[in-house]
Parts: structure tokens; sequence; C-alpha cells
């Protein structure tokens, strides 16, 4: 069975959130704004349970394609994932946000 069609198997059965409340779950759980502490923590995860950093990552994927409301993507920077970044806005977030799931896409590679 692909890792896809498992990962979604799993995330049904553990009824994980999907969209922003992934997202915010995600980040409230595991960045409390240390990124090297965060790193570790999604390396152990993925080992532990692969399914719970897929729903978390869907999410964040899922809040960047998608059109959100104006403070969304800051609020999920400063308040969710605990980021002080040098500005606070949407835009800023979304690039902070994109290279966070990059780099989580490469701590599960």
């Amino acid at each position: 069975m692909p890792m896809d069609d498992l990962t979604n198997k799993m995330r049904a059965a553990l009824r994980l959130p999907t969209g922003l409340p992934a997202a915010r779950e995600f980040l409230q759980t595991y960045h409390n704004g240390s990124p090297v502490h965060f790193e570790k923590i999604v390396r152990h995860m993925w080992t532990v349970s692969p399914a719970v950093i897929a729903a978390g990552l869907a999410g964040l994927e899922q809040v960047l394609a998608e059109p959100q409301g104006p403070g969304v993507l800051a609020e999920l920077v400063a308040v969710d994932a605990n980021t002080s970044l040098d500005e606070y806005s949407d835009e800023a977030a979304r690039v902070w946000l994109e290279a966070l799931v990059a780099a989580v896409k490469g701590w599960t590679a």
C-alpha cells in the first residue's frame, strides 16, 4: 500500500483535523518558538506517529494553498507557532510558513 494511502487511512482512523484547525494544532503542539527543538520533535514524532505529522503538514499546505482572511497567517505564526517575525503581516508569515513546510518535508523524507 502506498504511504499516502496508509497515511490517509491512519488519519481517518485517528480522526485528525484538517485545514486551518490541523495547522493550528500542529503549530501549538510541536512549535514553541524554538526551531532546534521543533526539528527534534518532528523527527521523533515522524518515527512514532507519522500520521499526526502528516496531518499537520497537510493542514499547513492547505492553509497556504487557499485564500485566508486578513491576519490569519500572521496569527498562525505569532500566536500558534509562538514566533515573532520582523514584520507582523500575512506576507511575512506566508514566507515563514512556506519555509517551515519545506523544512518539515525535508526532515520527513
